[in-house]
């Protein structure tokens, strides 16, 4: 392949970065819902919770989309936005709580634990009803 080939397919490839970044969509979400932990109800309480966009690709890293903390009785509203590349693609939204709420298999753990909630990409003005969030629930559980 001659350079005069190459120049111009790294130019063809910049051109189609910079179109596609253009055509970039943003989109907003709220959710809300409880969480719930049935061995020690205070460890659903003031719990930090990210609103994240799953990005699957190679060399990519999720994007934060917004932040909250959970009340008193475990209920929580968090809201943020996202944006994705390509008029094709929308964030994928999911929730990542970070708690010591111990699994049911082990109600002694004070390790910090790891849930993911993943969401159909509902934006807004509509509202995604997450419901209740059992924090023992091992089968939600990611690495910490």
């Amino acid at each position: 392949m001659s350079p005069v080939i190459s120049l111009r397919a790294v130019a063809t490839l910049l051109l189609v970065s910079v179109s596609l970044e253009v055509e970039a969509k943003t989109m907003c979400m709220r959710a809300v819902g409880k969480l719930v932990c049935d061995s020690d109800p205070t460890k659903a309480a003031n719990i930090e919770m990210d609103l994240m966009d799953f990005d699957g690709l190679p060399l990519e890293v999720d994007d934060h989309m917004g932040k909250t903390w959970s009340s008193v009785n475990g209920s929580f509203e968090v809201s943020g936005c996202g944006h994705d590349v390509g008029p094709w693609n929308t964030p994928d939204p999911y929730i990542r709580i970070k708690h010591f709420c111990p699994p049911s298999s082990n109600p002694s753990s004070t390790v910090q634990r790891k849930t993911e909630i993943f969401m159909w990409p509902t934006f807004l003005p509509k509202i995604v009803q997450v419901g209740t969030i059992y924090l023992d629930d091992e089968d939600q559980e990611k690495d910490a």
